[in-house]
């Protein structure tokens, strides 16, 4: 299925030589739970027992089988990539998880279908944002919630791949923004050259929600704490700038 623009998505990650880069992450494997933005996105979680709920974007399915493990009834994790959908039906199998191959581009479920979406780090691989939102609401019963995380407008929207100023010693001062107003494609270098992104303001991402008819509950921008900082002191530089923008928002 192709978007609006004539593009079909990009499906960056059964490239081999960005799944190998990706899989060395230490949010692919086991270790999941230390990912930097993970304790501020499972505490927007809301009590998942009883609850049928889709998980955009799951990857290699850390986080539907974290759902499930915690009471839900149903977990339909969606991913396009086969070679993630790989990992998760080997190593993240569970009784109450469904696996499907497709892209948010391509989701279609009936209305009031779910009690809770969530999604980690894949709505900005969506061109039309408005649009899934939207379409997001009506997939909640009432009362049923989203729960996101994606990348900041502000790490999205840097001046360069690395997107530091850096001092004499190659040390980071100062973070770059470039065109924060022009909405749209950006196309990044991480592990491998044309990686696809789109970036939206602050703005463009909190009254998507408004419009679509989903009441905002909370909005975290994270940063490490000195808990943190004790446990990865190379986070330091963490605090010059937002990585991530974590979202819980309800249908009325």
């Amino acid at each position: 299925m192709k978007d609006p623009n004539g593009r079909r998505p990009q499906n960056v990650y059964d490239d081999p030589e960005f799944f190998a880069g990706y899989s060395q992450l230490e949010r692919f494997g086991e270790n999941w739970g230390t990912a930097y933005e993970h304790g501020a996105f499972v505490a927007l979680l809301p009590d998942v027992a009883g609850s049928r709920v889709l998980d955009l974007g799951c990857g290699a399915g850390q986080l539907a089988v974290h759902i499930a493990e915690a009471g839900a009834a149903e977990v339909i994790g969606l991913d396009p990539s086969q070679r993630m959908l790989a990992v998760a039906r080997v190593e993240r199998a569970h009784p109450r998880v469904t696996y499907v191959q497709a892209s948010m581009d391509e989701a279609d479920f009936p209305a009031g279908r779910f009690d809770l979406v969530v999604s980690s780090l894949a709505l900005h691989y969506v061109e039309n944002y408005a649009g899934l939102v939207r379409r997001i609401a009506d997939w909640l019963v009432p009362g049923g919630m989203l729960v996101f995380s994606t990348e900041h407008p502000i790490f999205l929207a840097r001046a360069s791949d690395d997107g530091w100023v850096r001092d004499g010693d190659g040390l980071p001062l100062h973070w770059t923004i470039d065109r924060y107003g022009a909405e749209g494609l950006r196309e990044q270098h991480w592990f491998r050259d044309g990686v696809q992104k789109f970036h939206r303001t602050l703005s463009t991402l909190l009254n998507g929600l408004v419009d679509a008819g989903l009441v905002i509950e909370r909005v975290i921008e994270p940063m490490p704490d000195d808990e943190a900082l004790r446990r990865r002191p190379d986070w330091i530089d963490e605090l010059k700038r937002p990585i991530f923008l974590l979202v819980r928002a309800r249908r009325p």
